[in-house]
C-alpha cells in the first residue's frame, strides 16, 4: 500500500516538473539556428593548366599589335618574313594564344624606325580553326594599308595598328600560350539510328585522360566514364556500372547496353563536323579569331 502511494506521488512530481519545463520553454524563445556555411566559389582560372609558349621572351620586344576595336588583338613579330614566318598570336591583351598557320606569305618594308607599328608592306596568312573548313580563314594586309581578318570567308573584321608605346605596355604584361583548348578527338562511331558515340582525349603529350559523349547530332552529352581498356586487340570504354560499353576492335565496333549488342559504324574524324556540328564544344573557346569575330 505504502509503495503504491509513493509511486503515485513520484509520478505527480515528474509530471509537474515536465509541465514546468514545457511552460518555461514556451515562454523562452528558442535561439536562432546557425546560418549554413556557404563557401565562396573558387575563382575561375580559364588559363590554368595551359602550356606557356617557349622562348616568348625572345619575341616579346619584337611584337606589333593590331586591334579590332572590341578588345581583341593580333600580335605579329617584326622578324616575320616569307622565308621563316614567326608565330602569330591572338588574344584579349592579357592572354594570347599561338595560331596554327596553314600557309601564306609576307613582304617587309625597309624602314629604319623600329617604333613604326605598321612595319609590314603586305602579307596574307591562313590560320586554322577546328570548327571551320581548311583554308577558309585568313588575315590579309594589302599594300594600300587595308588590314582585315576573316573567319569562314564571310565574317570579315577590319584591324588597325596599335600605337607603339601602347602595344609595348600590353605585350610586356601579357601571357603567351601554345594553345587554349587542350582536347582532341580520339574515336567517333554511330549506330543505324543516328546516335553518335564520341571519345576525346587530352592534348597533352603522355596524358591519358578520356571523355565520353553520346547522343544525336547536335545534342551529344557527356556520360561518366570509368573503365578503359587499351591493348593490341582494341579498346573498351565503359560506364561506372558497366552497363554501357563501347568495344572497338581492329575492324569492328560495338555498343553494349545491358547485354544487348549492337554493331556500330566508324565515322572518319572530320574536324568541322566534330567541333561544329555534334554539339560537345559549342561553348568552348578555341583561342582563335573565330571565337570573337
Amino acid at each position: 500500500m505504502f509503495s503504491n502511494v509513493l509511486s503515485k506521488r513520484f509520478l505527480e512530481v515528474c509530471l509537474l516538473g515536465a509541465c514546468a519545463t514545457a511552460f518555461a520553454q514556451a515562454r523562452t524563445p528558442a535561439p536562432p539556428s546557425p546560418a549554413p556555411r556557404v563557401s565562396k566559389p573558387l575563382p575561375q582560372r580559364s588559363n590554368e593548366g595551359l602550356e606557356p609558349f617557349e622562348s616568348i621572351e625572345v619575341l616579346r620586344p619584337k611584337f606589333y599589335l593590331y586591334m579590332d576595336g572590341n578588345g581583341h588583338y593580333l600580335a605579329l613579330s617584326e622578324t616575320l618574313d616569307k622565308l621563316s614566318p614567326q608565330p602569330i598570336f591572338w588574344g584579349d591583351g592579357e592572354a594570347f594564344f599561338v595560331q596554327q598557320l596553314l600557309g601564306g606569305h609576307s613582304a617587309k618594308q625597309d624602314k629604319t624606325n623600329s617604333d613604326e607599328p605598321d612595319v609590314f608592306l603586305s602579307f596574307n596568312f591562313m590560320f586554322g580553326d577546328p570548327r571551320t573548313k581548311r583554308f577558309s580563314n585568313e588575315m590579309v594586309k594589302k599594300e594600300n594599308g587595308e588590314f582585315y581578318i576573316t573567319c569562314t570567308e564571310k565574317r570579315k573584321t577590319p584591324l588597325k595598328p596599335v600605337p607603339a608605346e601602347e602595344a609595348k605596355a600590353i605585350v610586356k604584361k601579357a601571357k603567351f600560350y601554345k594553345r587554349r583548348f587542350m582536347r582532341e578527338p580520339h574515336l567517333l562511331v554511330r549506330d543505324d539510328t543516328g546516335t553518335y558515340y564520341y571519345v576525346d582525349k587530352s592534348a597533352k603529350e603522355g596524358e591519358k585522360d578520356f571523355q565520353f559523349f553520346v547522343g544525336q547530332r547536335g545534342r551529344l552529352k557527356q556520360a561518366k566514364l570509368r573503365n578503359i581498356v587499351q591493348d593490341s586487340e582494341g579498346e573498351i570504354f565503359s560506364t561506372p556500372d558497366g552497363s554501357l560499353r563501347i568495344i572497338v576492335g581492329r575492324d569492328e565496333a560495338y555498343w553494349i547496353q545491358r547485354n544487348k549488342k549492337q554493331t556500330l559504324v566508324r565515322v572518319p574524324i572530320d574536324m568541322p563536323f566534330v567541333f561544329g556540328e555534334l554539339g560537345m564544344y559549342v561553348r568552348q573557346k578555341m583561342g582563335t579569331p573565330c571565337d570573337d569575330i
